[in-house]
């Protein structure tokens, strides 16, 4: 409980009931005692009505007199004692209140760190893993094999596919042998050209499919080192996934723990709140015997 509500109450006292009744009827005897005192008057007025017999006017307004003086004080005693005890009622209703508000309003993680009880954060799923992940745990000689056979796929398809220089140069042999020679130009400035193989085209073609026979040999290999990264990717994820579903449900199982004991708090707060009575100053006793009296 704060302290600056703390004074209101104790184990002995009256209730918040009957205190808010007994501030309202403080409230209600005030009024009627301040409109005494706002209709104060210390003149006597009287009339007369010109050419009557009568040696005295008729009084009309009466003024206090100094025997009534007394009353003046002894009302603005009780007004002030009502008001100081309304005031003290009201302050020690709206102070429980506040604690009741405190309860319901508390913040869960600060009534769980106030009270040394550990709440882990909340888990967040990993970044997800990827081929270069898997890379990075490659040994020197794993990491080598693996460049060295994306560079000898770049390098040996660069030129056996179509359109690559040992593939052009194959075709253009194979066209020397079906066409051995060609012309230029016209008339007497006509040229004849003379193709004729400068190796046996049997010889460029064992060339040719042996390079294709090292390019698939080596697309195979590299395909089985990116099936096997790929494969680690995926079992990472899985066991990424698994721990993240392990954690997360490991928190949500201790903070639902700690939920209900924080439930559990609130309900004992709110029961020891509602069994506390208002504390009634000294002071005060003589004014709510005198409005106790009033309800007998």
């Amino acid at each position: 409980m704060k302290k600056i509500n703390s004074v209101f109450f104790g184990d002995h006292g009256i209730t918040s009931t009957s205190a808010d009744h007994l501030a309202n009827l403080a409230k209600e005897l005030v009024v009627g005692y301040e409109a005494k005192i706002n209709n104060l008057n210390f003149v006597t007025t009287s009339i007369d009505i010109v050419g009557s017999q009568s040696q005295e006017g008729k009084i009309i307004n009466l003024g206090l007199t100094e025997q009534n003086l007394n009353e003046v004080r002894d009302a603005l005693e009780k007004i002030a004692k009502l008001n100081a005890f309304s005031a003290w009622m009201r302050e020690a209703i709206k102070a429980k209140e506040d604690e009741y508000n405190y309860i319901k309003n508390k913040d869960f993680k600060e009534w769980a760190k106030e009270n040394n009880l550990e709440l882990e954060e909340e888990p967040e799923r990993d970044d997800k893993y990827e081929a270069s992940d898997v890379i990075a745990d490659f040994n020197v000689k794993e990491r080598n094999e693996y460049f060295y056979y994306q560079a000898v796929a770049s390098s040996i398809g660069k030129y056996i596919h179509n359109n690559g220089a040992i593939s052009l140069a194959r075709a253009h042999l194979l066209d020397s042998l079906l066409k051995p020679y060609s012309t230029q130009g016209e008339g007497k400035d006509t040229l004849i050209l003379s193709h004729k193989p400068s190796v046996d085209s049997y010889k460029v073609d064992a060339l040719f499919f042996e390079l294709q026979k090292w390019h698939r040999a080596n697309e195979q290999k590299l395909n089985q080192i990116k099936y096997q990264i790929k494969r680690k990717v995926s079992e990472m994820e899985i066991e990424n996934n698994n721990q993240f579903k392990f954690k997360k449900e490991k928190y949500k199982a201790r903070l639902s723990e700690l939920m209900i004991q924080f439930k559990d708090w609130q309900l004992k707060e709110n029961k020891k709140l509602m069994n506390l009575k208002i504390v009634l100053p000294a002071d005060l006793q003589k004014t709510y015997d005198f409005l106790s009296d009033l309800e007998k």
